[in-house]
């Protein structure tokens, strides 16, 4: 498979990441976005583009035509599930050959979380699609760790996980992986469970962020309707935070569905070990402490 590669999601962190990866690389790529700006800003950039909404069947299938590769992102949202439904029916119908999915380390059929249960479906369907499939099952985001950048200053770290632990990974890593695989042309059926070096709780996050940053964070521990409320009081809606409060307070806490396996999944395909939390705190200084 020498032909293009379509990604999905190319305005968020691993997508975007991804595309630049393959661009680098040499592999033809095409961005798949919903609005008339978001392509006008990736073909100035000399990147071609096209434009549909997942939510539409017709649409998808035009923006793929000619692909040989689609890397699928879906974003968490309540449309999350039709949209990773339409982009698998829409590749199948474009003729697209090979496609790799965005997953979660925790997916489960019956998760608490409605990303969980929604990418778990989303799975499925990509393993009873008839095309060639990889499935990226990818622990939790470094990036997620953002939104605290405001406590962090004071040093530090309100979290409801307690003592679960998280295999934390840097999307730069996931982005690798997926370059890696896409361009390897090979899929198989393989499900690779991308975590970073190390399985870290709420006290290990905290930790890393220390060494990383120079500076003393520490581990608050909130039950979790208080961290729901504060993820409220930030502006974030209800339905992702009390999907988050779901995700911290039950998933990770008591290790289920998968959460707490660590693996060496990300050196094995691309070579290079994971990069740990500290290193990316590190790299993301300004944005936490607000510098610069």
């Amino acid at each position: 498979m020498n032909g293009t590669v379509a990604i999905t999601g190319v305005t968020g962190d691993v997508g975007g990441r991804t595309l630049g990866m393959l661009r680098e690389a040499g592999v033809p790529v095409r961005g798949i976005v919903r609005r008339p700006e978001q392509a006008r800003d990736l073909e100035s950039r000399g990147i071609e583009a096209r434009i549909a909404d997942l939510g539409d069947r017709a649409a998808t299938t035009a923006a793929l035509e000619g692909v040989d590769r689609l890397f699928l992102v879906t974003a968490a949202t309540p449309q999350q599930q039709v949209h990773g439904t339409t982009a698998v029916q829409a590749a199948r119908d474009a003729g697209v050959q090979a496609l790799v999915h965005l997953s979660g380390g925790d997916t489960a059929e019956h998760s608490p979380l409605p990303w969980a249960r929604a990418i778990w479906r989303i799975d499925a369907l990509v393993r009873s699609s008839g095309l060639a499939w990889t499935i990226l099952h990818a622990s939790g985001f470094m990036t997620n760790l953002e939104p605290s950048a405001p406590a962090i200053r004071r040093g530090l770290f309100p979290q409801t996980m307690g003592r679960g632990v998280i295999g934390w990974i840097d999307t730069s890593d996931i982005a690798r992986v997926a370059t890696t695989v896409l361009r390897g042309g090979e899929h198989h059926g393989a499900e690779p469970v991308l975590t970073g070096p190390a399985l870290l709780d709420g006290r290990g996050v905290a930790r890393e962020l220390s060494a990383g940053l120079g500076r003393r964070v520490r581990y608050v521990h909130l039950p979790s309707r208080v961290f729901s409320g504060v993820l409220r009081a930030t502006g974030m809606s209800s339905w992702q935070a009390e999907g988050l409060r779901q995700q911290f307070g039950r998933v990770a806490r008591h290790g289920r569905d998968g959460v707490d396996v660590l693996t060496d999944d990300v050196e094995r395909i691309t070579g290079v070990p994971a990069r740990p939390l500290s290193a990316w705190a590190r790299e993301r200084r300004a944005v936490l402490l607000g510098e610069g």
